[in-house]
C-alpha cells in the first residue's frame, strides 16, 4: 500500500494538467456543475436556432405587412417597447415545466437558502433592467440605421463578452475558443447583406444615434449572458454544495421565469408611457392580412423568443456564456437565409456573403464542440 501511493499521486498530477488547461475555472470551481452534457447542450442549441429563426421572421413579417420601410418622420420608433415586450412577456409559459422541476427535489429550506434567495431577488431585477434596456435598444437600433450596419456593430458583442468573462467568470481560453470567436465575428459581419422588414427610410437614417443604440444593445446583451453565468456559479449551484445531487435545470427556467417578469413591468410601463397601445390597436385594425393573423404574429414572437431564451440559458448552464452568445451569432446566417426563402426585400437574394457566413457559422460551432469533446476525454481519465 505504501509503495503504491506515490505511483497514484503522480498519475492524478498528470491527469489534472491537461483538464485544468482545456476547461473553464468557473468549471473546475463548481463541482456541482454537470459540465458538457451532450443531449442538454445539442437541445439548447436547436431550442436557439428554432426560437430566434421563428421570432426574426415573424417580425419581418410583421414590419413587412404594416409597411413599416415607408417614410413616416412621426412614426419611425413606433413599436420599440412592443418589440422589447415580446421578447420577454411570454415567461409564464415556463411556469408548468418549472413547477413540475422543482416539485421533484423536496429541498428543505435553510438559512443559507434564504440567504440566497434574498440575493438572487435583487440580481434578478438588474438583469430583467438589462433585459428590457438590451431589447428597446436593439429594437431601436434597427429602425435607426440600415441593417447591414447595425449588424456589423452589434456582432461587437462577441469582443464584449470574452471581455467581460474573463473578469465577471473567470473563464480561461484556449486556442479552440479563440478560434470559434473569431469565426463567429466572421460569420456576423458576413451577414451584413441581409435584408429586414423593417428598414428605415433614407430620409429617416439617423446614423448616429442608431449607431449608439446598437454598440450599447450590444454591450447589453454580453453583459446579460456573463451575470447569469455569475448567478449559476456564485448562487444556484452552490445550492447542492452540500448533497450529490447535480443542479436541476429548473434553475434555468428559474432565471429566465423572474428576469423575464422585471422586464416586462419595464417594457410595459414604457409602452403604455409612449403610448405605443393605441399603436398597437390600430395596426390590428388595419393589418392586410386581418386581425387574427396580426394577433397569431405576435403570439408567435412571444413563444419564439421564450424558445430562444430557454436555448440561451441553458447553454449558459451547461456550459458559459460565451458558447451561448457564439450559438446566437452563427444563428444569424440562418435567419439570413430563410429571409431570402419567404421574402423578397429589395430583391435580396442568396449571395457570396451568405454562402461563406453559413460556412464560417459551422466551423465556429465545430471549434467550440471539439473543445468540449476534448475536455469530456480529458475528465475521463
Amino acid at each position: 500500500m505504501a509503495q503504491n501511493q506515490p505511483i497514484f499521486q503522480t498519475e492524478e498530477h498528470f491527469v489534472q494538467i491537461p483538464v485544468s488547461i482545456e476547461r473553464d475555472s468557473t468549471t473546475l470551481i463548481n463541482s456541482n456543475r454537470k459540465p458538457n452534457h451532450w443531449p442538454t447542450i445539442l437541445l439548447s442549441t436547436v431550442f436557439v436556432i428554432i426560437g430566434q429563426s421563428i421570432a426574426k421572421l415573424l417580425e419581418n413579417f410583421y414590419y413587412d405587412k404594416i409597411n413599416r420601410s415607408e417614410y413616416n418622420e412621426h412614426r419611425q420608433n413606433d413599436g420599440v417597447w412592443t418589440q422589447a415586450l415580446l421578447q420577454t412577456v411570454g415567461f409564464p409559459l415556463l411556469l408548468l415545466p418549472f413547477i413540475i422541476l422543482t416539485t421533484k427535489k423536496h429541498n428543505q429550506p435553510s438559512s443559507d437558502n434564504q440567504f440566497h434567495y434574498k440575493s438572487l431577488a435583487v440580481i434578478y431585477i438588474c438583469i430583467g433592467i438589462v433585459m428590457s434596456v438590451q431589447g428597446r435598444l436593439s429594437a431601436m437600433g434597427k429602425l435607426e440605421i440600415p441593417f447591414g450596419i447595425f449588424t456589423l456593430i452589434y456582432t461587437t458583442q462577441l469582443f464584449f463578452t470574452p471581455i467581460f468573462a474573463s473578469f465577471v467568470n473567470k473563464t480561461k481560453f484556449n486556442r479552440w475558443v479563440v478560434i470559434s470567436l473569431l469565426l463567429a465575428i466572421v460569420t456576423g459581419a458576413l451577414t451584413l447583406s441581409s435584408s429586414f422588414g423593417g428598414e428605415p427610410d433614407e430620409a429617416e437614417l439617423n446614423y448616429a444615434r442608431g449607431s449608439w443604440a446598437a454598440l450599447f444593445a450590444a454591450l447589453c446583451f454580453s453583459l446579460l449572458l456573463c451575470n447569469i453565468q455569475n448567478v449559476f456559479d456564485s448562487y444556484i449551484f452552490k445550492r447542492t454544495e452540500s448533497t450529490t445531487r447535480k443542479p436541476s435545470f429548473a434553475s434555468v427556467f428559474e432565471v429566465i421565469i423572474f428576469s423575464s417578469l422585471v422586464a416586462t413591468l419595464i417594457s410595459m410601463v414604457g409602452l403604455f408611457v409612449a403610448g405605443e397601445q393605441h399603436d398597437l390597436k390600430r395596426e390590428m385594425n388595419g393589418f392586410p392580412k386581418g386581425k387574427g393573423a396580426y394577433v397569431m404574429a405576435m403570439v408567435g414572437q412571444a413563444v419564439s423568443w421564450q424558445i430562444y431564451w430557454v436555448g440561451i440559458v441553458g447553454l449558459v448552464f451547461s456550459v458559459s456564456s460565451v458558447l451561448s452568445n457564439v450559438i446566437s451569432v452563427v444563428t444569424w446566417p440562418i435567419v439570413s437565409v430563410l429571409v431570402v426563402i419567404f421574402f423578397n426585400y429589395m430583391d435580396d437574394e442568396f449571395d457570396v456573403f451568405k454562402g461563406v457566413a453559413l460556412i464560417t457559422a459551422v466551423l465556429s460551432a465545430a471549434a467550440y464542440f471539439f473543445r468540449l469533446h476534448k475536455e469530456n476525454r480529458n475528465s475521463a481519465y
